[in-house]
């Protein structure tokens, strides 16, 4: 014997709507927060930064004035307990620079604390915890000084500026 099952049509109207909401979040990806900016770890793709963690990016200086988000990010990954350690932080790790996706260039995590010179883009501060009174990391072509720089400084791509520049993050 089939039984017939009445629903009410609010009820019916209720779900349809809620079905169509979540397919169309899921199609447009509000799942979580799209990226178009993004500093990546190298070995697992990892975000570490987002242009939601940046509250301005200084065109000059390639310095990455973080917000409050970023703030906590950043020092996410810093695990030590009591004094900083290299290996429990992104000190000397590999990143990669990506604007929609597409890789600009790539470089290390630094700090100050390295004797090792880098010819290449190094984020620097990887051993230094964040606050709200200093909130700042730096992107440097070279280690120690930019005379250790080999290349073409990518820094200034074109799809990095356009797109912080389109977003109101450039300064």
């Amino acid at each position: 014997m089939v039984r017939k099952v009445r629903v009410k049509p609010k009820i019916s109207l209720l779900l349809i709507t809620s079905l169509l909401i979540l397919f169309f979040n899921l199609l447009a990806g509000c799942g979580g927060e799209e990226v178009g900016f993004g500093i990546y770890l190298l070995d697992n793709d990892e975000l570490v930064l987002s242009e939601h963690h940046i509250e301005v990016y200084y065109e000059d200086t390639h310095n990455i004035e973080l917000n409050e988000e970023g703030i906590q990010k950043w020092n996410s990954y810093m695990t030590w307990e009591t004094i900083p350690k290299q290996t429990e932080s992104l000190h000397s790790r590999d990143f990669v620079l990506k604007i929609k996706g597409e890789e600009i260039y790539r470089g290390k995590f630094y700090s100050m604390v390295s004797s090792i010179s880098y010819s290449g883009v190094v984020v620097m501060d990887a051993l230094i915890e964040l606050d709200s009174d200093h909130n700042t990391i730096r992107i440097e072509f070279g280690y120690p000084t930019p005379a250790f720089a080999e290349g073409e400084d990518p820094r200034n791509a074109p799809e990095v500026i356009d797109f912080l520049d389109k977003h109101g993050l450039l300064r």
